[in-house]
């Protein structure tokens, strides 16, 4: 078992222990779905763009980006399973769309000072480590979270996810003083894509509740508290099959 725990097993388990169980505990790595390749491709793009910006203070040509997603989903899309209706092809368009949109609109905005920012933290009450890397800090020293979604995001959606109050968390001990900002910057896959900046502020209350839950969570995990949660997210569940077999 691993000795630490970062957001995204956090969400995880709290979506699902027992797919945290096949996936961090046994190790079972299946295909991903085309909307996380098409996420980690645009994330993975951007991180190019952004890391080079902080000493150019420039966005590199659209141009190259494109080449740059276009080999990287080309790789991404051998590891990922696609939907029966779905064509790789007609995916990575759409990747590449919403990858000028983003870049054409918002990245000239955006000048970087760090990007995906590592840290590892460990709480007196928690058994596991916290481990993450921070997307984006800007100038202004707000901290930016890109995320791809198929739908608007709801100010209550962004609220509830714990991501922004990790980095929150972890700017402000690692800096000895919080950020200035915090924003999800959301690039929407509706039929006219859109670009989303949802901003929020984080508390004291935030932090505390953070840390009660990852205690709790890290707590089930090292002694081996998992179990099915039935919901909507069963039917795109990679592990589904495994599931049925528990």
């Amino acid at each position: 078992m691993n000795d630490h725990i970062s957001v995204t097993q956090l969400k995880m388990y709290l979506r699902c222990p027992l797919q945290y169980k096949f996936r961090y505990i046994d190790n079972i790595i299946i295909p991903p779905p085309s909307t996380i390749t098409l996420g980690k491709t645009i994330h993975k793009t951007l991180e190019e763009n952004f890391s080079q910006k902080i000493k150019t203070q420039k966005d590199l040509p659209l141009e190259y980006l494109k080449d740059f997603f276009s080999d990287l989903w080309d790789i991404e899309a051998k590891e990922t399973q696609f939907d029966k209706d779905e064509k790789p092809g007609k995916v990575k368009d759409e990747g590449i769309n919403l990858l000028t949109l983003y870049h054409k609109t918002h990245s000239p905005k955006i000048q970087p000072v760090s990007v995906e920012e590592e840290f590892e933290l460990e709480f007196e009450n928690s058994p596991l480590k916290l481990k993450g890397c921070i997307d984006l800090i800007d100038k202004n020293n707000t901290i930016i979270d890109h995320k791809v979604k198929s739908r608007s995001m709801t100010q209550q959606d962004a609220k509830q996810d714990l991501q922004l109050t990790a980095y929150y968390l972890a700017y402000k001990i690692k800096k000895k003083t919080p950020p200035q900002g915090l924003r999800f910057d959301v690039i929407v896959r509706t039929k006219t894509p859109k670009i989303q900046q949802i901003t929020l502020n984080k508390t004291d209350e935030d932090t505390t509740r953070f840390l009660k839950i990852l205690t709790q969570v890290t707590r089930a995990i090292k002694s081996g508290i998992f179990y099915p949660n039935e919901s909507f997210y069963c039917n795109v569940c990679g592990y589904r099959e495994l599931c049925k077999k528990w």
